[in-house]
C-alpha cells in the first residue's frame, strides 16, 4: 500500500515493489527514509551473481540511507559523498568472499527536504529517476552504459535503447572501481504540488515505455495504483529471462487534482525493502 512521509509541506506519498522476474534471485533492493528534516527514496540494481549483485545492492541502499539520515542535506557535496561511501562499503566487502569479489550495482536516489519544496538526485548506471509534471514525461537521468554513449555521439536514435543487444553494458557502477563520478544536480530543483517521480531498475523501464508511465499516472488515484497498474504492463509481457524489476513511486500533492497542505501525524523510520 501507499505510505505518507512525514514532511511539511504539501503531502508526499510514495510506494514500492521488487520482484525477481524469471531470473534465479532477486538482486534489486529498494529502500527509504523520512522525518521533519527531509526524505530519501533509493533504488539500487546488484550485478555479480547470488551472493553478489543482491549484497551489492543492499549494501548501497543501506549505507546510503544511514548517512543521509545522519545529515539530509541536499548540497551536491553531500550528495555526492553519500555514493562515494556507499562504494567504498561495496568494495570493502569484495575482499570478505570470494563470491563477493565481482560485485557491483547501480543506483538511483531522490532526496527532499524538510517541506517537500526542494529536491536533488544522484544516480550511477543505468537505474532511472523520472519526473513527470502538468502531464509531461521528463527524464532526468542520462545512463552510464555503451548504448548511451551511442546516443550522445548520433550513432543511434534514442527510441532504439530499448531491445539494443549491448544495452546492459555499463561504464560506471558502484564497486566497478572506474573513477567515473556519479551524476547529481549542481543545485537542487523546486519541486511543485503536483509532481511525481518514479525510481526504477532497467529491468522496469525496458519494458514500460515513458508515454505507458504517464498514461497510468493519470489513471490512478494513488502511488500504489500507479505501480500496480504499470506492473500489469510487465507482467502480460513477460518473455523468457525476464529480468528483476524494481520501482519506487513518489507523489508530491496528486499529479491529477489540487491538493491541500497535509495535517496528519507523521511518521519516521528506516526501512529497507527487497522482496
Amino acid at each position: 500500500m501507499s505510505v505518507y512521509a512525514a514532511v511539511a509541506g504539501p503531502r508526499v506519498e510514495f510506494a514500492t515493489l521488487s520482484r525477481q522476474g524469471q531470473r534465479a534471485y532477486n538482486e534489486d533492493a529498494c529502500g527509504y527514509w523520512h522525518s521533519a528534516e527531509g526524505a530519501c527514496f533509493i533504488v539500487s540494481d546488484g550485478a555479480g551473481g547470488h551472493g553478489g549483485g543482491d549484497v551489492a545492492s543492499e549494501t548501497a541502499v543501506r549505507t546510503m540511507l544511514s548517512a543521509f539520515s545522519a545529515s539530509p542535506l541536499l548540497a551536491r557535496e553531500s550528495i555526492e559523498a553519500l555514493v562515494a561511501q556507499a562504494d567504498s562499503a561495496i568494495r570493502y566487502g569484495q575482499g570478505l568472499a570470494g563470491n563477493l569479489s565481482q560485485m557491483s550495482a547501480t543506483v538511483a536516489a531522490l532526496f527532499l527536504d524538510g517541506q517537500a519544496r526542494q529536491a536533488q538526485w544522484i544516480h550511477l548506471g543505468d537505474t532511472r529517476v523520472y519526473h513527470f509534471r502538468r502531464r509531461e514525461c521528463r527524464l532526468l537521468t542520462k545512463d552510464h552504459s555503451i548504448v548511451q554513449n551511442f546516443v550522445d555521439a548520433g550513432m543511434l536514435a534514442e527510441s532504439r535503447v530499448r531491445g539494443h543487444a549491448e544495452r546492459n553494458l555499463l561504464f560506471a557502477a558502484l564497486g566497478m572501481g572506474e573513477d567515473i563520478p556519479p551524476t547529481a544536480l549542481t543545485e537542487p530543483f523546486g519541486v511543485e504540488e503536483g509532481d511525481a517521480f518514479l525510481i526504477c531498475t532497467d529491468g522496469f523501464w525496458e519494458v514500460v515505455l515513458e508515454t505507458e508511465m504517464l498514461d497510468e499516472l493519470l489513471c490512478a488515484s494513488a502511488a500504489q495504483e500507479w505501480l500496480v497498474r504499470m506492473e500489469r504492463l510487465i507482467i502480460d509481457r513477460q518473455a523468457s529471462g525476464q529480468d528483476n524489476y524494481s520501482a519506487l513511486a513518489v507523489w508530491v500533492g496528486c499529479p491529477n487534482e489540487a491538493t491541500v497542505p497535509w495535517s496528519a501525524p507523521g511518521l519516521k523510520g528506516l526501512e529497507l525493502l527487497n522482496d
